[in-house]
């Protein structure tokens, strides 16, 4: 569909000054997500699921948000150590509540939380198996020095998946997002307008010196990926 022809104004990126400032918000904000966004968590979860081989010891997601990929991951693969970095600490501080309720249930999986700069990844060089993030680039501080972190913390052999909302997704998938959201709306109005299109990814990539990276549009999304991955069904 053409830019000129949408019912909604979302041509230029907007980007958030200060997303999740507030923790009271951060909370309501992650109540939601429990309640509702588990069929949105089964595709990158799946995606991952089909990527991952014998002898993999290290799963990196970078930018967490509350934590609730993390844990829903490494409930399924309770061998392998999930490690979760993110810059902003009303985000860390749910997601280690989240952690820590997930310990008093006995949930199995070797979950960790941190605080970091994106831009900065407390990890050594090729440490990673995959490095998965979803939806979470849109907010990155310094999408082109995290991109290259990502690279850098990734095994030759592993894998980059990062997966956010696409700002020039067809409207019919947006105005369906919108149907259930609900009082999420307008939250999810700010995200969308900050969120990169496919174009403006692959100038991100082509930056970062990651141009052999891959970009393919998907419903709602974008999946960006250090190498060509089969799509997953919802």
């Amino acid at each position: 569909m053409s830019t000129d022809t949408r019912l909604l104004d979302l041509d230029a990126r907007v980007p958030q000054t200060a997303p999740y400032a507030d923790i009271e918000g951060v909370r309501a904000y992650d109540l939601g997500m429990r309640r509702s966004a588990l069929m949105a968590y089964k595709r990158p979860t799946d995606r991952i699921m089909a990527n991952v081989r014998d002898g993999m010891t290290d799963l990196v997601e970078v930018g967490f948000n509350t934590g609730l990929l993390s844990l829903h991951v490494a409930g399924k693969l309770p061998h392998l150590a999930v490690s979760g970095v993110e810059e902003n600490q009303n985000l860390v501080d749910v997601a280690e509540d989240n952690l820590t309720l997930a310990v008093w249930a006995n949930t199995e999986g070797d979950v960790e939380f941190e605080l970091a700069k994106l831009s900065r990844l407390p990890f050594p060089d090729d440490s990673a198996d995959i490095v998965f993030s979803f939806s979470s680039l849109h907010r990155w501080r310094r999408p082109v020095e995290t991109l290259k972190e990502c690279a850098r913390i990734c095994k030759p052999d592993g894998l980059v998946i990062i997966e956010d909302i696409n700002r020039h997704a067809e409207e019919g998938h947006i105005t369906f997002i919108l149907q259930f959201v609900k009082e999420g709306g307008d939250e999810f109005m700010r995200s969308l307008q900050s969120a990169y299109c496919r174009e403006e990814v692959v100038e991100l990539l082509d930056q970062a010196g990651l141009k052999d990276w891959h970009v393919a549009e998907e419903d709602l999304g974008l999946v960006i990926s250090s190498r060509p991955i089969e799509p997953v069904s919802m």
